[in-house]
């Protein structure tokens, strides 16, 4: 299975047109898309109108932006519901021998020394805890919701991954799985809020794919495959390749 891989697009900032080329599933069967393509359902909308092979879409901090963080989800499937885009969340899809899990991840802050500074710096340097809406009364989203959803899927996936199946397992989160490849933020105070550090997951998948730090990976790590083909912000040099193809044995 030839699998195109991209992430951290940013078409609210720059949705220029050659950005991904014109016949942007020419030989792929899969797309992935590991967040923060557009806010809101614009990413999904976008997906549908560019590819036409399968494509798997697990949401950035960014898809929430200016939006609620439980209702975004929700419209994004229903805006996919049907058609060839899948969004996942904390959900598995399986596509021929290839078992897909898919979720942002989030951050539970316990990356630094302390997850009290830590959360504390997110809150003062991330926009996510000024943009997103969270609740009944869409209150201002809270490092007590990040850090629960990111243990529910830590949870789900620890119940997945232990599955046995008999074939190949992606995983695709928008956050970093492993410290030592959180990219630019790597060792800063934000790091954090960037990159868990979930070996014991990591080594369970086949390959594991993620985006948010604006840092090209492509290394193995024990038997799996670490990869994030990031854009990043106008001007950015990421390392980003737009017509990157793995092939999935």
């Amino acid at each position: 299975m030839k699998v195109r891989i991209y992430s951290d697009l940013h078409l609210e900032i720059d949705a220029a047109p050659g950005l991904i080329p014109g016949n942007a599933s020419d030989g792929a069967d899969l797309v992935i898309l590991a967040g923060d393509i557009h806010t809101k359902g614009r990413g999904v909308a976008w997906a549908q109108e560019r590819f036409d092979v399968p494509v798997i879409y697990v949401c950035g901090n960014h898809e929430f932006y200016k939006g609620h963080i439980d209702r975004t989800l929700m419209s994004m499937k229903q805006l996919a519901a049907g058609s060839n885009v899948h969004v996942l969340e904390n959900e598995s899809l399986v596509i021929g021998t290839v078992r897909i899990l898919g979720a942002t991840a989030w951050t539970d802050f316990a990356t630094g020394e302390s997850v009290y500074q830590a959360s504390q710096e997110a809150r003062r340097g991330m926009n996510d805890f000024r943009l997103i809406r969270a609740g009944e009364g869409y209150r201002a989203l809270s490092i007590s919701d990040v850090i629960s959803r990111n243990h529910r899927t830590y949870e789900w996936l620890k119940e997945e991954l232990a599955m046995e199946f008999d074939g190949q397992t992606i995983v695709i989160t928008h956050h970093c799985p492993l410290v030592n490849y959180c990219g630019p933020e790597q060792g800063s105070p934000l790091m954090p809020a960037y990159s868990n550090d979930w070996p014991e997951l990591v080594r369970q998948a086949d390959v594991w794919v993620f985006g948010h730090t604006h840092s090209h990976v492509n290394v193995r790590v024990e038997a799996c495959r670490l990869i994030s083909n990031p854009k990043g912000y106008p001007g950015e040099n990421c390392g980003f390749a737009n017509d990157f193809v793995v092939d999935i044995n």
